[in-house]
């Protein structure tokens, strides 16, 4: 039996659950692979590499299973009557309080087109082009030309002119990341809530992105884009097994065959899509270089491998080759006692372990099958060439510095001590409770078993006839209550596991949901402290956001064509006509601080509102620009352009401006000085009014307005 490991996010089988199947094999070799000898020897070197590796990591493999089975509830190993045993999950509580803190909302991505000194000639300042502009202007009537300055006149524009572009490109490339994000399936949040809780469960989660387009299928079998590729890819392996016959007609794929036919017949022609993708593979499933000095990055690795567990079926639809009898195949150890031998040995129930493997040392990625002899498609460079060349991206949080155990220990590894000491102390209460719970004594054979009976199953306040008592002798004389140990409640004290789980957790009796008798001050100082250790793994999660968006903006570039950027952007959108390195060297992809839960809206709303007062002062200053810069920071989804009115003045200017003359007095605004309308009003009678106020010490003083 192999090491275990399991394959991509879709794939969720594991490879400890099968076993290798040393049985006669009954698969009709359709396809004997024929590689030259040196092609046979690279495979074979491969297969080698593969397995020592996995070797290597086979006790980092094992304990993120433990850990996984650890937190859904497996928390007495070894025990016979385990389900039976007292467990009280607050390893689960744990993870489910770190996941709502660390990841809480959805992404935002913003391009950001990159500073630079876009103008030769102009200093950017306002005031120079302004006197440019007249003395041009005056040079033009004269009839002098300036050429100076009409070379900073056209050195401006087009600097301008570039500016703008770029940031109707960043515009456009919004526009898609958030599109792509959405057409996640399932959704790129739930997704992400996910790798959290897998981070916190095995140490490590991996991100994978990916492109797709067309009537490509991959071996992560991500539905994320809607076309009848898996349909198509089907049908094509159905046609080909009935044209070998390997279908008769009494199978039941012949009438799958037809079915699929059917369906693909009647089907209406749709246009396949094309789009990022995001895969979410298994923490156990990336087989690392041994020589890998720390998982981020992968530095000092020269490959990086990911391991899938495929039938044959899949094989054959995904790189079009028939491995039948050439492979090392896998059965499912723990399937149903009712499955019989010969439907444990049917084809459908054959698995094989299927490795692609990004080598960074020569640029290729080869894809090989245990026990197969030749590649299962033609070693190339990979399908996106990205900078980083690994499109694996790596989250974790309890790194620690060793470079032989380089996958770090899981929240479920740190906690799992004190859940084990919590769980036997609470069932060594429960079984020190039953054995406590009222006990009688007789002496041997006094009792018939009438009598015993009748003192078992009694119901209350009932009048108990024994056979066993005299007339006026006692009953303590025949039944003798046993006296039990009384319960020690220090014994089973479980505050100190509490104590040990805030020092190594940082998890409180409080955020667990129930209370600690610490003072106010010490749980303030613990919560900081909870909170400083908190907000450094929002950084790591932002960072590795951070670098998945940049990553996938370049892709973007690189992948989209400018007709499905049109339909998903619109008419106005603006994709580049440069090339994709000097585009990329222009702009960049970052993911919002506060895309993952950090609260940091309110301070730059509050940094808004304090420069916007000295803006609305300076002169030239854009009111338009002003009034997006405070959407943006309010987080709104209004649109802006829909309120603008070219020839339209402000509504305080509007307000401001006179109202049209009507000839009276009375009536017109416009005539009736300062106070508007109000000098209309009749003068008060009688004499003017007194107003006083008190003066300490003195009496009340008149005072005359």
């Amino acid at each position: 039996m192999t090491d275990p490991t399991t394959g991509p996010a879709d794939q969720s089988i594991a490879l400890a659950d099968y076993s290798v199947d040393d049985g006669n094999n009954n698969f009709t070799q359709n396809e004997t692979p024929d590689p030259t000898p040196a092609r046979a020897a690279l495979v074979s070197r491969w297969q080698g590499i593969i397995q020592n590796s996995k070797k290597t990591w086979q006790d980092s493999f094992k304990q993120m299973r433990d850990d996984m089975d650890f937190l859904a509830g497996d928390q007495w190993p070894g025990e016979i009557d385990k389900k039976n045993k007292y467990v009280a999950n607050i390893t689960q509580r744990h993870v489910q309080q770190r996941v709502a803190a660390l990841y809480s909302k959805n992404p935002k991505a913003v391009v950001t087109r990159r500073k630079t000194m876009d103008f030769r000639i102009w200093d950017e300042k306002p005031a120079t082009l302004q006197a440019a502009q007249m003395q041009l202007q005056q040079a033009q009537m004269t009839g002098q030309p300036n050429y100076q300055l009409a070379a900073l006149i056209q050195d401006v524009a087009q600097g301008v002119r570039k500016r703008q572009t770029l940031d109707r490109i960043a515009k456009t490339m919004e526009i898609v990341f958030e599109y792509a994000m959405e057409e996640q399936m399932p959704s790129f949040k739930s997704q992400m809530k996910q790798l959290v809780r897998r981070v916190c469960a095995c140490g490590v989660g991996y991100v994978k992105i990916g492109f797709q387009r067309l009537m490509q299928r991959r071996p992560e079998d991500a539905d994320k884009i809607t076309d009848i590729t898996q349909q198509l890819k089907t049908l094509e392996r159905l046609m080909k097994d009935a044209a070998e016959g390997d279908i008769t007609e009494y199978q039941a794929q012949t009438e799958q065959l037809r079915l699929l036919m059917q369906d693909l017949q009647n089907a209406p022609q749709v246009v396949t899509k094309e789009g990022l993708v995001f895969d979410f593979p298994q923490s156990n499933s990336i087989i690392v270089d041994p020589r890998c000095r720390n998982l981020r990055g992968f530095v000092g690795a020269q490959w990086v491998a990911q391991e899938f567990i495929l039938d044959v079926d899949d094989i054959k639809e995904i790189y079009g080759v028939d491995i039948s009898g050439n492979y090392r195949p896998y059965i499912n150890v723990n399937s149903s006692p009712t499955v019989t031998v010969a439907q444990e040995k049917d084809r459908e129930r054959k698995m094989c372990c299927v490795y692609e493997i990004y080598n960074k040392s020569d640029g290729l990625v080869y894809a090989i099958a245990e026990g197969y002899d030749d590649f299962l498609k033609e070693p190339r460079e990979p399908e996106i060439k990205l900078e980083r060349f690994w499109p694996f991206f790596v989250l974790s949080f309890n790194d620690v510095e060793n470079d032989r155990k380089i996958f770090p220990p899981s929240d479920v590894s740190l906690i799992r001590p004190m859940q084990k000491e919590y769980n036997r102390s609470r069932q060594a209460l429960r079984e020190h409770r039953i054995a406590n719970r009222p006990k009688t004594a007789v002496p041997a054979g006094m009792l018939d078993e009438n009598d015993v009976e009748k003192l078992q199953t009694h119901p209350a306040n009932a009048v108990i006839t024994l056979n066993a008592l005299q007339p006026g002798q006692s009953v303590d004389n025949v039944l003798q209550v046993i006296k039990c140990p009384p319960i020690d409640p220090q014994l089973y004290n479980t505050d100190v596991i509490y104590n040990d789980l805030e020092r190594v957790a940082g998890s409180q009796v409080a955020d667990l949901g129930g209370t600690s008798s610490s003072t106010a001050t010490e749980s303030s100082i613990a919560e900081s402290s909870r909170m400083s250790s908190m907000a450094s793994n929002i950084d790591d999660l932002d960072d590795m956001l951070n670098d998945l968006a940049r990553t996938a903006g370049q892709i973007m570039l690189m992948e989209y064509s400018p007709d499905t950027v049109t339909k998903i952007a619109g008419p106005g959108s603006v994709w580049p006509q440069l090339t994709v390195n000097e585009v990329a060297q222009e702009l960049y992809l970052e993911v919002e601080a506060g895309s993952s839960g950090r609260p940091n809206q309110a301070v730059e709303l509050a940094n808004f509102q304090k420069i916007a007062p000295t803006l609305l002062q300076i002169p030239g200053i854009d009111p338009l620009w002003i009034a997006k810069q405070a959407i943006i920071r309010l987080d709104d989804k209004l649109d802006v352009t829909d309120a603008i009115s070219d020839s339209m003045q402000s509504i305080v200017a509007m307000n401001a401006a006179k109202q049209p003359a009507t000839g009276n007095p009375a009536s017109d605004p416009n005539l009736q000085g300062q106070n508007g309308a109000q000098n209309a009003l009749p003068a008060p009678q009688g004499p003017p009014p007194q107003i006083t106020h008190p003066v300490p010490g003195q009496a009340n003083m008149p005072l005359h307005p």
